[in-house]
């Protein structure tokens, strides 16, 4: 086995990126308003595995009349988002058998199954050719294995050597070795496609990705995790309409932190004292991932984030109050919210179930099927006379 300095070795890369957001009002968050059902997360636990591995997928959602709905679910094997992300294909379906989901009073729904992943699953994907013509995998393949994974090197070869190594084997190897051999486990990577047909009197299409690699087999430092939400609260402020830096200032009077969760999980449900002239947020703090760039090894990175909140009001579910507001108590829409956000009381007795979700992003991996990992943390909050 030949060993590369795989920290000298120079490439490029050119990635396509584009984006864009149209506003929606409060229904996009505010769930059990409208008949119809309202999926809000597909949580795959986890979020990055290789061959061989088992996953627990969880559809989350709210739905109004639960006995009408039905589900059915398949995985597409080959998928591919195309070039700059633009042109995703499915192929090579399969069928999944699923347990019933569960619904609470509410009309929550969790629908959670396990699926194996094939240990052929790279093998079955268009996403990565044959003949490897991708330059960093050719280089890395070629050092690493030698003449046994062709001329130019074949998925085929590089599939079998690493699923054949073992993590004895990774152990026995020298430090560099080892890094060469993560930086090709990261990028052999593919995703497959979970799609869930849900269906009522109108049919709703949900989809999840899955990023299948052998990185997690040699704990790669790159192997990606769900986030760890671990504090779930409500500050309340002592002030009319406080800016959110007021909630980290010690000179500004606070009635406290109300927790749902932290590191050992309180309650689902938590009273605050509610005051007319009281500023309230909701708050999700997190640990963030840090990570390591394809083409700079040397190079730690922090996760990007992105932040989706939703509530389901309980003692009056079809209330236009909105929740959610701005800093100057506004209607704000989603993609202004952050891991801090401003809620608004609709007075002592008003009470809501708020969910905060979180998922995850490593834009420089989208090139090599880095799907983004996701978390759900979610508890009751009341409002009660003082």
């Amino acid at each position: 086995m030949k060993v590369i300095l795989w920290g000298i070795v120079l490439l490029s890369a050119v990635a396509g990126l584009s984006a864009c957001t149209d506003g929606f009002p409060d229904e996009q968050m505010h769930l059990g308003n409208e008949d119809k059902v309202r999926p809000f997360a597909v949580i795959i636990d986890p979020p990055d595995v290789a061959p061989g591995d088992t996953v627990q997928v969880s559809l989350l959602a709210q739905i109004s009349d639960p006995d009408a709905l039905d589900i059915t679910w398949r995985v597409a094997l080959d998928y591919s988002d195309g070039l700059y992300q633009a042109d995703e294909i499915e192929r090579n379906y399969r069928d999944i058998e699923v347990p019933f989901p569960v619904t609470d009073e509410d009309g929550f729904l969790k629908h959670t199954f396990q699926w194996v992943v094939p240990d052929s699953a790279i093998l079955w994907a268009s996403d990565i050719p044959e003949v490897l013509d991708d330059p960093a995998m050719v280089l890395l393949a070629e050092e690493l294995i030698g003449p046994e994974a062709g001329s130019p090197p074949t998925k085929s070869a590089v599939n079998a050597w690493l699923n054949e190594l073992t993590p004895q084997d990774f152990i026995d190897m020298s430090p560099l070795e080892q890094e060469a051999t993560w930086a090709l486990a990261d990028r052999f990577a593919i995703q497959v496609r979970f799609r869930a047909a849900l269906r009522t009197d109108r049919m709703v299409d949900v989809t999840r990705n899955l990023t299948i690699r052998y990185t997690r087999k040699f704990s790669g430092p790159n192997t990606n995790e769900n986030e760890d939400i671990r504090h779930y609260f409500v500050v309340a402020v002592e002030k009319e309409n406080a800016p959110v830096e007021d909630i980290y200032n010690e000179d500004i009077p606070q009635t406290g932190h109300f927790f749902i969760s932290n590191a050992n999980r309180i309650s689902d449900l938590v009273q605050v004292p509610y005051h007319a002239t009281w500023t309230y947020y909701m708050v999700s703090l997190y640990t963030v991932q840090s990570y390591f760039a394809p083409f700079d090894p040397g190079v730690e990175i922090t996760e990007g984030t992105l932040d989706q909140w939703y509530y389901y009001r309980q003692d009056q579910p079809f209330s236009d109050h909105q929740f959610f507001v701005d800093e100057d108590g506004d209607g704000v829409e989603m993609f202004e919210l952050d891991a801090v956000v401003r809620i608004m009381p609709d007075g002592a007795g008003s009470r809501f179930r708020v969910v905060a979700s979180l998922r995850d992003h490593r834009l420089d991996w989208v090139s090599y099927n880095a799907a983004p990992g996701q978390v759900v943390e979610e508890g009751i909050v009341e409002f009660v006379a003082p």
